[in-house]
């Protein structure tokens, strides 16, 4: 059996906020793996969206970022239709990430995710259990023996 043990997000300076461009947040790709990772969001609600607090063991402290679904489009008001993690300023600027960091998000032992921020050099050949996505995001997959 399989599983999804972490996602990562190979981090851009538009994430960072530092190519003054409109950017709210970091845009989470429709993959149903990383949508299955994260909170359920009900689709038939117009832009539907989850408070969650995120650990980051490297600083001791915990974040509320909002998780949402722009989905304007599928509701015709709009041109959007798209997920994304907004609120990350603060915690992305506590951890220093630069530009090609990558930013790893992935559940603790008691469920909760945590993101833990690693150098780029640290992570820069895809390891065999990496499934690599678009726009700077793969997925961990791990193998267990349930």
């Amino acid at each position: 059996m399989t599983r999804l043990g972490e996602v990562r997000k190979l981090l851009s300076a538009n994430d960072l906020g530092l190519t003054g461009a409109h950017q709210g947040g970091i845009t989470i790709p429709k993959n149903p793996d990383i949508l299955a990772f994260l909170p359920p969001l009900d689709a038939t609600v117009y832009n539907p969206d989850f408070w969650m607090t995120v650990a980051t063991p490297q600083t001791g402290q915990h974040w509320p970022l909002r998780y949402i679904y722009y989905n304007s489009k599928t509701h015709d008001q709009g041109t959007r239709n798209e997920y994304r993690l907004t609120h990350t300023t603060q915690m992305l600027r506590a951890l220093s990430a630069s530009a090609g960091d990558v930013l790893a998000f992935r559940r603790n032992g008691f469920g909760d995710i945590e993101a833990v921020l690693h150098e780029a050099e640290d992570l820069a050949a895809p390891a065999p259990t990496e499934k690599v996505l678009r726009n700077g995001w793969r997925m961990i997959i791990i193998d267990t023996k349930d």
